[in-house]
């Protein structure tokens, strides 16, 4: 229908930029449809505007040719990528797929808010993938909002077969749903190397397959990708558009569920580094998953988690992990924290005294307490911490007991006497040698 050139627009003195110029064939140019349905893609186009659509410039006609001027796209499109990739016998790595999906499900939802508009053309041929990563979804051409003047009639399919939604291929009414089942497709090709009703080369035995569902799901075609991406293409691929998803927003937001779940980074860069400028002409480099070149349907038995960074590998299990030792070292933290602000804990000795032996009282003590330690009879070795209270001659201590070996068995354990303080320490009873005040 039209035809696309390189071209630089003049701006303000001398400035100008570069554009793809897009010129509407001499051979259509007298078809007052083909007018319309262009004239219509630059009215509907020129009220879009998102990161992953392209931008368009100007419009006018020379000579009887209609033309618009478009955001240049430095890159190639994910068709050229997926052909020369698949001749390399290496696919799209499992977040670059998953990137795909998210980047065209953002600029669909975008194009579906703003009056209905459909695309009713999403394929691998109108994504662009420049070197950075950055994904631009063109060609407007057969789109068709629903406050236009009805030029696609009901009852005549428009975009490229081996993407058509079931009832786009019947002719029938569409909305934004169409366009989340020819993504679906998509995905299965850059996935599998093929469409889902690919082998079927006659159109209307393939027509006849598409309206009932007649394809191998992806998993039995592709093994080894993430679980949830099979779910999500196997949703938008449902035959019924009640079965698919209500919008792209839903199914974006899958994809983001799916890309996180598994841990993989699912943005412009896991698309970069496919597409490569070389001597002013762009060339796919082998940046994809290595497969058998016999065996290109079975699933790839790497995981392209691997390619992250270990710093950016998140799982569960990991996340568990960093908050138990987190929590450990705190704990760690607020024992030695106490140890130091707490002046009475009492430190094991590494040797006994006999019994009636008295510790002078440390300069770490107050004045008013004194340690003293005794052997019982079984062995252990038995250290008391005793306070005199002002005003208090006599009465039991106010001290506290510390076991630092184990209590002797009840047989073995000795009779409990009262213990006195006078002054700054405590008296002892006379006792025998070997027997524990």
């Amino acid at each position: 229908m039209a035809e696309v050139y390189r071209a630089e627009q003049s701006l303000v003195g001398d400035i100008s930029r570069p554009v793809a110029l897009k010129i509407i064939r001499s051979e259509y140019s007298g078809s007052a449809d083909f007018r319309e349905m262009f004239l219509d893609e630059v009215r509907t186009a020129c009220t879009l505007s998102h990161p992953n659509i392209v931008h368009f410039y100007e419009v006018g006609e020379v000579d009887g040719l209609l033309y618009m001027a478009m955001e240049l796209v430095p890159g190639v499109s994910l068709s050229t990528v997926s052909r020369t990739l698949l001749s390399r016998g290496e696919r799209l790595t499992d977040e670059g797929l998953l990137a795909v999906g998210i980047l065209t499900c953002a600029a669909l939802e975008a194009a579906h808010a703003n009056g209905g508009l459909v695309h009713r053309d999403v394929s691998p041929q109108n994504i662009l993938l420049a070197p950075n990563g950055t994904l631009k979804l063109i060609d407007f051409g057969i789109a068709k909002a629903a406050t236009n003047r009805n030029l696609t009639h009901v009852g005549t399919t428009k975009g490229k077969a081996g993407y058509f939604s079931p009832e786009q291929a019947m002719g029938r009414r569409l909305d934004g749903r169409s366009d989340l089942f020819s993504l679906g497709v998509t995905l299965y090709q850059l996935a599998s190397g093929a469409t889902p009703l690919e082998a079927n080369s006659h159109v209307s035995e393939r027509h006849a397959w598409l309206v009932k569902g007649r394809w191998a799901p992806l998993e039995r075609v592709c093994p080894g990708l993430p679980r949830g991406f099979y779910v999500v293409v196997g949703r938008a691929l449902q035959v019924r558009p009640e079965d698919r998803y209500p919008d792209a927003a839903a199914m974006r937001e899958e994809l983001e569920a799916v890309a996180l779940g598994t841990g993989l980074l699912a943005g412009p860069s896991s698309l970069a580094g496919y597409v490569q400028e070389q001597s002013g002409s762009f060339c796919v480099t082998p940046a994809g998953t290595k497969r058998p070149r016999a065996s290109f349907a079975q699933g790839s038995s790497e995981s392209s988690r691997a390619r992250l960074p270990m710093a950016l590998s998140f799982t569960k299990a990991g996340a568990a992990l960093g908050v138990v030792t987190t929590l450990g070292l705190v704990a760690a933290g607020l024992a030695a924290w106490r140890l130091a602000r707490d002046p009475k804990v009492a430190q094991p000795s590494p040797s006994t005294e006999t019994v009636g032996s008295v510790k002078p009282p440390s300069s770490s003590q107050p004045p008013s307490a004194a340690v003293v330690t005794a052997e019982s009879p079984s062995g252990a070795t038995v250290t008391t911490n005793s306070e005199t209270r002002p005003g208090a001659d006599s009465g039991p201590s106010g001290g506290e007991e510390e076991l630092v070996a184990p209590l002797p068995t009840s047989s073995e354990r000795p009779r409990k006497e009262n213990r006195r303080s006078v002054g700054a320490a405590p008296v002892l009873p006379p006792a025998a040698k070997g027997q524990v005040p």
